[in-house]
């Protein structure tokens, strides 16, 4: 009896798993990635990527990538890749710039693209968006932050990606 109830109380601390809750919100991504650093200047570019290694997820990569044009503008770059077809993908980027005084990242925007399997021809396993942002302050850190989902019937699966600073400059 008492072997028995040994067992037993070893096998439930075994058994015992810790849960932690977080918070979701503006400025907190899914993918805890701690603090971005600002890049030196001679860093043109920063590349974050997500690869999922455990089979049975729909979701196999997340890519994200920030550029500094030497013209004032920043490129912009996302992916998101499936291991197989899917419903739906969405992917969300959100710019941050480097806000000196508070020392923290402020967001200054953001952009949504999403496609379906239908657009596609019934066939969507990858989706890839690029754009330049003109007009904004230069000799500026800034980042970017992604969002990365794809839908299979009622399931949802998302990862996220972030960049380090890189300094937008006129040359």
């Amino acid at each position: 009896m008492k072997k028995n109830l040994f067992l037993l109380i070893v096998m439930l601390i075994f058994m015992t798993n810790t849960v932690f809750a977080s918070e979701t919100g503006p400025g907190i991504t899914p993918r805890n990635h701690g603090e971005s650093v600002l890049l030196p200047v001679s860093s043109e570019w920063a590349i974050d990527r997500i690869q999922s290694q455990i089979r049975g997820e729909y979701i196999s990569t997340g890519i994200l990538e920030i550029k500094n044009q030497k013209n004032g503008n920043i490129y912009i770059s996302v992916d998101t890749l499936a291991h197989l077809n899917v419903d739906r993908i969405r992917h969300t980027v959100f710019l941050d710039r480097w806000n000196e005084k508070t020392e923290a990242w402020d967001q200054i925007d953001s952009w949504t693209f999403e496609k379906n399997k239908e657009e596609e021809g019934g066939e969507l396993s990858m989706m890839t968006d690029s754009f330049t942002i003109t007009g904004l302050p230069v000799n500026r850190y800034y980042r970017a932050r992604g969002l990365h989902m794809v839908e299979i019937g009622d399931e949802i699966e998302g990862c996220a990606t972030e960049t380090h600073g890189v300094l937008i400059t006129k040359d």
